[in-house]
């Protein structure tokens, strides 16, 4: 797509100012930002120096496309982004007319509404990994419905595509499942930590309407725990001594994994997974299977385990675990799913069914920047998997964040993840280099819940979606930290609390400033279910006029989720003033 960015006069009260210097001694290094940069980079810009104002009673959006909810709702939902609530509007010069009155979106080439997103829909702006996602972690700390819609929604302005839902783990099982409804009554925190049906069904529609595809996590056959307050037949009997019930910690607990020669655990995934795949419209399910020598550590324990292998002549714990694995990937044949696995099934020489996609964790590094995982890329793409990366970009991981130089100190916390390069070390055939789908930002949720989730997150996620979105040479990030502090500003300003990137300030809308929208209900959710959409009224006079961003970043942003959801090859932007 071909960005067109128009020079706007500053009518409305949008302070955003950077300090040049972390130390005084120690001034920054880097290109300075223009108060409209984009976020993340397109593929091709062209930059004019034309000005105009926009009135916001005034101006019309439409599209050719009608109907399409996918952009109604997205021109609604644009309303207060393009004119926030809180600030100030001016009136333009008496004698102006170069006034934008209306912006048209218009689709060619086998224009369609397309439903739902899937892996191989088109995206005309040419992103350069087509996987470009974020992992949450909702069983170690509950993340309420409300929350995770404003996650999506700032997924969407970073131009990622896929949240990746980890929703059950040993700590809790919040997933209320109608197969098997004791798994949450008895595995959540409580009753007010689940998600019910209709949660997960808002939360998927949600994400439908921003073009983001939302695949489940239910991870095995370990970070089990919570399944066996219900189904203790399912998990594994630890032993220590002669004695069952034992747990050696550190290495493992009482009861934690699923039990590999007990059939009802396969008659259960069977079941569960047909639920699952029955909502999820992605057709992909991650199954975890990750962190097996835990796995082997309980299954030497116990007795009746190491008879059974005896007796089916499986000679290892790797053996076993692959005989699981195996199990399970026969389940998804049967259901028509795509799996989506970590590692470590792949490391344990697994026949992985074509279509199978590899999650690479190892090699994580949380205090430095590291190719420790780049042989992994090669070699499993090279055996005609797919893969996702997700090794350098272990959001969790924090430090305090600034690294000092000779000459001057940078934010680490955004450098360590912007200057990873997935293909750096790549040396395999253009084959293997089209398998290599994109990467995912995760957030395990050890030390996140919802105070935190989203400064946690953000702005350093949206290092991560310049990497996958945009071109390979996008890559200096001196320049980028100016830019991604702009960025900042901007999600401040559309309810975001993004942690700052530099020193200095946005303007008057920064939390608990009079003008704050971060908890404005512009950009908030209610608590019900069945609330989808953004409702709120934005008042607006004809006599005011407002100056947002650049041109091309509000068509990047508002259309983000549209072409994403339409198999289109050409659209075009028209502007009336």
């Amino acid at each position: 797509m071909l960005h067109r960015s128009l020079l706007l006069l500053y009518l409305a009260v949008i302070t955003s100012s950077e300090i040049l210097f972390l130390a005084v001694d120690l001034p920054l290094k880097g290109k300075r930002s223009p108060p409209n940069a984009i976020w993340p980079h397109p593929q091709e810009i062209q930059i004019s120096n034309d000005l105009l104002y926009i009135r916001p009673g005034h101006i019309m959006i439409s599209s050719d496309m009608e109907p399409c909810d996918i952009i109604a709702k997205a021109i609604q939902r644009y309303q207060p982004v393009f004119f926030p609530p809180k600030l100030t509007m001016h009136q333009p010069p008496a004698d102006t007319s170069n006034i934008l009155r209306s912006l048209t979106l218009n689709v060619l080439d086998n224009p369609q509404c397309e439903q739902y997103i899937q892996y191989n829909s088109n995206e005309t702006c040419n992103p350069r990994f087509q996987h470009r996602g974020v992992l949450l972690d909702s069983s170690r700390h509950f993340l309420p419905v409300p929350l995770i819609k404003k996650n999506l929604d700032v997924m969407a302005y970073n131009k990622l595509n896929v949240f990746h839902w980890h929703f059950v783990d040993n700590q809790s099982f919040p997933f209320e499942s109608r197969t098997f409804p004791n798994l949450s009554r008895q595995g959540a925190f409580s009753s007010d930590h689940v998600y019910t049906p209709e949660d997960v069904t808002s939360i998927i529609e949600h994400a439908r309407l921003l073009g983001i595809r939302v695949i489940p996590e239910i991870d095995t056959p370990g970070h089990t725990y919570s399944w066996g307050k219900s189904m203790p037949e399912l998990i594994t009997v630890c032993w220590a001594n002669g004695k069952p019930y034992q747990a050696i910690y550190g290495q493992h607990g009482e009861m934690e994994i699923f039990n590999p020669i007990e059939p009802r655990v396969y008659s259960t995934m069977d079941a569960l997974l047909r639920e699952v795949k029955s909502i999820f419209p992605s057709n992909y399910i991650h199954l975890g299977n990750i962190e097996s020598i835990v796995s082997n550590f309980v299954r030497r324990s116990n007795p009746n385990i190491s008879r059974w292998m005896t007796d089916n002549k499986i000679n290892s714990t790797r053996d076993l675990h692959s005989y699981y694995a195996n199990r399970i990937l026969d389940i998804m044949r049967n259901i028509s799913a795509i799996p989506i696995v970590w590692q470590d099934v792949w490391d344990e020489k697994v026949e992985l069914p074509p279509g199978t996609i590899v999650q690479i964790w190892k090699g994580t590094s949380d205090d430095d920047i590291s190719d420790e995982w780049a042989p992994y890329l090669n070699e499993i793409a090279g055996q005609g998997y797919n893969v996702i990366l997700s090794s350098p970009w272990y959001i969790n991981y924090i430090n305090y964040g600034h690294y000092r130089t000779n000459t001057t100190i940078v934010n680490l916390e955004f450098f360590k993840y912007y200057e990873v390069e997935p293909l750096r070390d790549f040396s395999g055939s253009d084959d293997a280099k089209i398998r290599i789908l994109g990467g995912e930002a995760c957030l395990w949720g050890e030390f996140v819940d919802g105070t935190n989730l989203l400064a946690r997150l953000w702005p350093k996620t949206a290092a991560v979606a310049e990497r996958l979105w945009s071109a390979a040479s996008v890559n200096n990030s001196k320049d980028a930290q100016f830019r991604l502090d702009v960025h900042r500003c901007r999600l401040l300003r559309r309810g975001i609390p993004a942690q700052p990137i530099l020193n200095g300030y946005c303007g008057n809308y920064e939390l608990s400033m009079p003008n704050a929208m971060i908890n404005d209900p512009a950009f908030n959710y209610d608590i019900s279910p069945a609330t989808d959409l953004i409702t709120t009224t934005i008042k607006s006079n004809s006599a005011t006029s407002y100056l947002f961003d650049a041109i091309s970043s509000m068509i990047t942003s508002i259309f983000a989720s549209l072409l994403l959801l339409m198999n289109i090859t050409l659209a075009t932007i028209s502007f009336k003033y």
